[in-house]
């Protein structure tokens, strides 16, 4: 039995990276599905910028971009059923490289499933910043997914 811990960010990269990892699994792995929502999402100087006029706090529900998550996740992880033992949804905020290392360590990940570049807080990543950071400060192996 391996444990292995999925970044998701609804990238189509992300999305590929779940779809090698349930390949190279079987029925007794476990997965941990991540995602991580940027700190400053709602505060962003891009967020700002595009929405100049609108006071944001006040139209954003506190936790409600962890709900949406976890709503995701959980559609992701009822999608799994069958194909392994066990999916554990993670949702957590920060820096995602971050989050996926210390991730990958409370839960004693085999591997890191993670796609070669997804989106960020502000934009697409520049050639996968976050991967690049995982894969050279990753304890474990790191799968990175085309």
């Amino acid at each position: 039995m391996k444990k292995l811990l999925i970044a998701y960010d609804g990238s189509e990269a992300s999305t590929k990276a779940i779809d090698v990892a349930l390949k190279c699994s079987n029925k007794e792995d476990e997965v941990i599905l991540l995602t991580v929502i940027p700190a400053a999402l709602v505060e962003s100087t891009f967020t700002n910028m595009l929405l100049p006029t609108i006071d944001l706090k006040s139209v954003v529900k506190s936790g409600s971009f962890k709900e949406k998550a976890m709503k995701k996740m959980n559609e992701i992880a009822k999608q799994m059923e069958g194909k392994i033992s066990k999916v554990d949804t993670v949702v957590e905020s920060g820096d995602a490289a971050d989050e996926i290392l210390l991730t990958s360590k409370k839960h004693e990940a085999d591997i890191i499933v993670i796609g070669y570049k997804g989106y960020g807080k502000e934009g697409r990543f520049l050639l996968g910043s976050v991967t690049d950071k995982v894969v050279r400060h990753a304890s474990k192996s790191v799968l990175v997914v085309r």
